[in-house]
């Protein structure tokens, strides 16, 4: 014979190992995996109700599981697993088969419940297909080490390049003229030259931003 009721007020109003507090008196949760709704409630109580179904989900495969006062003296026996279909239609049929004569409040706690782990797998399949980021370590001094060794490159490469347009400058100015013996025709050309390569690359970066690249499709 069972004793629901005494069963609830034993353990409902006073201890039970699933049963999680919270700050909010008036809600209780319970971490039993057979609890169809995850609250502390005496309509929704796996251990207080002889007569009680839910949904569990076990490798991907969702599973009807019911309880009948019948099995009540089989512990070992005492859930029925029914596979559900794949589908979700069929799926709440066989629901609507195996539990008929079911209290339907429970019924459609039971849909509710099947349709957050159905949810909850399409979820995991997508994330499983989308591409896996991969985590390399760096070091963290290395890589701090390599860009201040580039800043000083550039650095000096800068200076360089000012130096050289300085130079010329000057020389283009004749201000060398009394200290250095040199071709003026020679040094002339090699302006020009220098000039028509400036000219060459400012080209180049304007036909760059007026036509970026893109990818042809055959």
């Amino acid at each position: 014979m069972n004793h629901d009721d005494a069963m609830w007020n034993i353990m409902g109003q006073t201890f039970c190992s699933f049963k999680v507090k919270t700050n909010d008196d008036k809600v209780r949760f319970c971490r039993n995996p057979y609890n169809v709704t995850g609250l502390c409630q005496r309509g929704v109580c796996p251990l207080s109700n002889a007569q009680y179904a839910t949904v569990i989900e076990h490798e991907d495969e969702l599973y009807l599981y019911v309880k009948t006062a019948e099995r009540a003296h089989l512990p070992r026996r005492q859930w029925e697993k029914v596979k559900l279909d794949v589908s979700f239609p069929k799926a709440l049929a066989q629901i609507d088969e195996e539990l008929q004569w079911w209290d339907q409040k429970l019924v459609i706690k039971i849909k509710a419940r099947l349709l957050r782990l159905k949810q909850y797998l399409m979820r995991k399949r997508k994330m499983l297909m989308e591409p896996q980021d991969e985590y390399v370590s760096v070091n963290k001094r290395q890589e701090d080490k390599l860009l201040r060794r580039e800043e000083k490159a550039e650095a000096a490469a800068r200076i360089e390049m000012e130096i050289e347009k300085e130079l010329l400058d000057r020389l283009r100015k004749g201000t060398y003229d009394s200290v250095i013996n040199y071709n003026k025709e020679a040094f002339e050309k090699l302006l020009d030259e220098e000039e028509n390569r400036e000219e060459f690359e400012a080209l180049e970066q304007d036909e760059d931003e007026e036509f970026p690249d893109f990818d042809l499709e055959w």
